[in-house]
């Protein structure tokens, strides 16, 4: 019987060692998957060999993440995170996209978005649980920041060719970033994370890379001439250079010198279209927003809890434009009035109660002694980008997605090293 019971025991051992060293090997698939895909989506090689665009390698790469991260939980036993009790407010929100299909005015466009929604869960879910570290999530933030270059570079090399410049003077670059509001955006949530590089970099080699990445993503940003993109990067490069300790004065003499460095060496198309801001009652792309908020109005009015379903805001158009808008039909240019206009105002509640806790949480741990600077720099970088989404309008983005799943994931750490600080020796 005893060594029946000994043979028992060595059985339970050998299959408790297999099942962790199992965990582990999905654990690190999972944030090996993350970064693979924040990678693919900044740096998009099938913008520079097409033979790529077929094996839709990021979509690959979330797959991946998501059932590494599922294998990960039937190995270890541990929970899916999720982000905390506040993510369940964002949760509940993306639930309203399949529902409208039950009262859309577009059934295809509602179906669509109801596709890129469940995407957008997974990225929050898949990318939030492969950092689990500090280590992992200060890796994921230097590749994001790295891979950036791709369209950085790209849209600087599009305006110094003049190769077919929108407005006959801004920049932009492929897929994605065709658009140069798009493309500005994109940079405004990785510009913090260079700039996180360049201070916190061990080696010199590796803080002068990240500082060139910096200067190429605000020329980029320049060159797109957007004006919500330039005010956003002005505000995340603020929000992470003026706070810390011992980074304030660095950080101070860092901003006038990219103060500096725009006033002599920006085009005058940058600060011709600049100016515009406070001629805005003669810019034609004013006009078009305020249309386009007057069709909001209408859907708030007619349907307030409902909206008009996810995606269909185009399709408002007909029933709810002002005849002065005539043909042209544009999307709502903000947020949270897409939201509302789309889902209605519970959704739209639900979506801004998780912005507001987020950012509340994530600027609190901008406190924490070891991810602070982490915590800051996602803090100024989702700031930023939700910004210029009041003026743009993305409310289904994998760089918004991504930002949440990193301001999860660090708020995730700081708050198990105040419990286990607070935990008696």
């Amino acid at each position: 019987m005893e060594a029946s019971a000994a043979a028992l025991d060595d059985t339970l051992v050998a299959r408790d060692a297999a099942l962790a060293r199992a965990s582990g090997r999905w654990r690190d698939l999972a944030y090996g998957a993350a970064v693979a895909f924040v990678a693919l989506l900044y740096s998009n090689p099938m913008y520079w060999w097409p033979v790529f665009e077929r094996l839709r390698l990021g979509f690959v790469s979330m797959g991946v993440a998501a059932g590494a991260v599922l294998l990960h939980r039937v190995t270890s036993g541990e929970r899916i995170r999720i982000g905390g009790p506040g993510s369940l407010a964002l949760l509940a929100y993306l639930s309203f996209i399949p529902l409208s299909l039950a009262w859309t005015l577009s059934r295809a466009d509602t179906a669509h978005a109801a596709v890129e929604g469940m995407k957008m869960a997974i990225v929050f879910v898949s990318v939030q649980n492969g950092l689990d570290t500090r280590a992992r999530l200060r890796r994921f933030m230097l590749v994001a920041a790295l891979a950036s270059l791709g369209p950085a570079l790209g849209g600087v090399w599009i305006w110094k060719t003049d190769d077919h410049l929108v407005e006959g003077f801004r920049t932009h670059w492929r897929g994605l970033y065709g658009d140069p509001n798009r493309l500005a955006m994109s940079l405004v949530a990785v510009l913090p994370f260079a700039m996180y590089g360049a201070f916190t970099a061990r080696r010199r080699a590796h803080r002068l890379l990240f500082a060139g990445i910096v200067v190429a993503q605000i020329t980029a940003i320049v060159l797109t001439h957007s004006r919500s993109g330039s005010v956003a990067a002005a505000l995340a490069g603020l929000l992470f250079l003026l706070r810390g300790r011992g980074v304030a004065l660095r950080g101070a003499l860092v901003a006038v010198t990219i103060a500096v460095g725009l006033a002599v060496l920006a085009p005058s198309t940058f600060w011709a279209r600049s100016r515009t801001i406070a001629a805005y009652e003669e810019d034609a792309s004013v006009a078009g927003r305020r249309h386009a908020w007057m069709v909001l109005g209408r859907v708030v009015e007619d349907r307030p809890l409902a909206g008009v379903g996810a995606g269909a805001f185009i399709d408002a158009w007909g029933p709810y434009a002002p005849l002065e808008a005539g043909g042209h039909r544009y999307v709502a240019h903000n947020i949270l009035l897409e939201i509302v206009g789309e889902l209605g105002v519970m959704a739209f509640a639900l979506f801004a109660t998780f912005c507001a806790w987020l950012l509340w949480r994530s600027w609190r741990a901008g406190r924490d002694g070891l991810v602070g600077a982490e915590a800051r720099a996602i803090f100024a970088a989702l700031a930023g980008y939700l910004l210029c989404e009041m003026v743009n309008g993305y409310s289904l983005s994998w760089f918004l997605y991504v930002l949440f799943a990193c301001a999860a994931a660090v708020i995730r750490i700081a708050r198990v090293r105040a419990a286990a600080a607070e935990e008696p020796s």
